[in-house]
């Protein structure tokens, strides 16, 4: 596809095979990439305090697991105070309480930690993108540390499984903080990446995970970004 216009991009009608997935997309909105919202929750116990214990803890390993579905991977095996240790926050959306029961809906914050935990988990080629094998982007040395630059960047698709896999890429790609979708069509997409690095750094790290990154070959273009190979 060639470079194209946010404004084109936004306008573009998005089908169903896109929309199904779009709720698990709300992670990349976040700037921490991390957020699941929307997770009901519901626990009986001896008094309303453990019923809340149980029933948050429950909304956590779900959201967890939701996460996981959301990348292509499946969660590992992990206790409650292991995922407790991978949440950046819990907002209470609605709660309804009795002497021993207690039920609401929640949205979960996750940190790094989950992010590189998910991104380190997914293995194996690249799906349906045209190119050879290789793993995705392992965390590397650049995992958690701090934003310092933002890009946009275009980039081109010929199928559902190849965006999801130059999705599951950047997410688990050290060098990037956070992937924002800010427009989204059947072919393509414009997205804002937050970097822990100068682009032309991050570039070579990506480029070792499959994901090539290049600069605009036109001033006020957006870079390009797409899968290897």
């Amino acid at each position: 596809m060639p470079s194209v216009s946010f404004n084109r991009l936004l306008l573009a009608a998005i089908p169903l095979w896109l929309s199904c997935w779009a709720v698990g997309d709300a992670m990349a909105q976040d700037n921490t990439g991390l957020r699941q919202s929307g997770i009901a929750v519901e626990a009986t116990a001896a008094d309303a305090v453990q019923a809340r214990e149980v029933a948050l803890a429950g909304g956590r390993r779900a959201a967890l697991n939701r996460l996981a579905a959301a990348v292509g991977t499946t969660a590992p095996s992990l206790s409650d105070r292991q995922i407790d240790g991978m949440v950046a926050s819990i907002q209470i959306e609605e709660e309804r309480v009795t002497s021993t029961r207690y039920s609401g809906r929640i949205t979960v914050v996750f940190n790094n930690q989950a992010r590189n935990m998910l991104g380190g988990g997914v293995t194996g080629g690249s799906a349906g993108s045209g190119g050879g094998g290789g793993g995705y982007a392992a965390p590397g040395p650049m995992a958690g540390q701090p934003t310092s630059n933002y890009l946009e960047a275009s980039t081109s698709f010929g199928s559902l499984a190849q965006w999801l896999d130059l999705r599951r890429r950047l997410l688990a790609a050290g060098p990037v903080a956070s992937v924002n979708i800010l427009a989204i069509s059947t072919d393509g997409a414009l997205l804002r990446l937050g970097l822990r690095a100068a682009p032309p750094d991050a570039s070579t790290a990506l480029a070792d995970g499959g994901v090539l990154l290049t600069p605009p070959g036109t001033a006020g273009e957006p870079w390009r970004v797409g899968l290897g190979g």
